[in-house]
């Protein structure tokens, strides 16, 4: 049963906005948002979770185009929040020191 909640947990992880933008790299972030053909030129580095959902919901792709996946971007975007409020101490150091994310 442990063994199920944790898969269960780092499989919700893996699609959080926040878990994304602080354990990938700029360069893959930019890619994962350039590939959707997003409209957005930079994501923050302070609520980067929440900007990066909102850079999907604003691409030409097809896979924002299903009211389901429209659902999950933003019930992700409230968890997103809510981390990227925790995370607020690191990355307001971190935007102060490298900016935003260009794309």
């Amino acid at each position: 049963m442990k063994c199920l909640i944790v898969l269960i947990a780092v499989s919700l992880l893996s699609g959080c906005g926040t878990f994304t933008t602080l354990t990938h790299s700029d360069r893959e972030i930019a890619s994962n948002l350039n590939r959707q053909n997003s409209a957005c030129v930079s994501v923050p580095r302070v609520y980067s979770g929440v900007a990066y959902n909102m850079c999907k919901l604003n691409s030409n792709g097809n896979s924002v185009y299903f009211l389901p996946m429209l659902g999950v971007y933003l019930f992700d975007s409230v968890f997103s929040a809510a981390t990227d409020t925790v995370a607020l101490p690191y990355t307001v150091y971190a935007q102060s020191q490298k900016g935003s994310v260009d794309l």
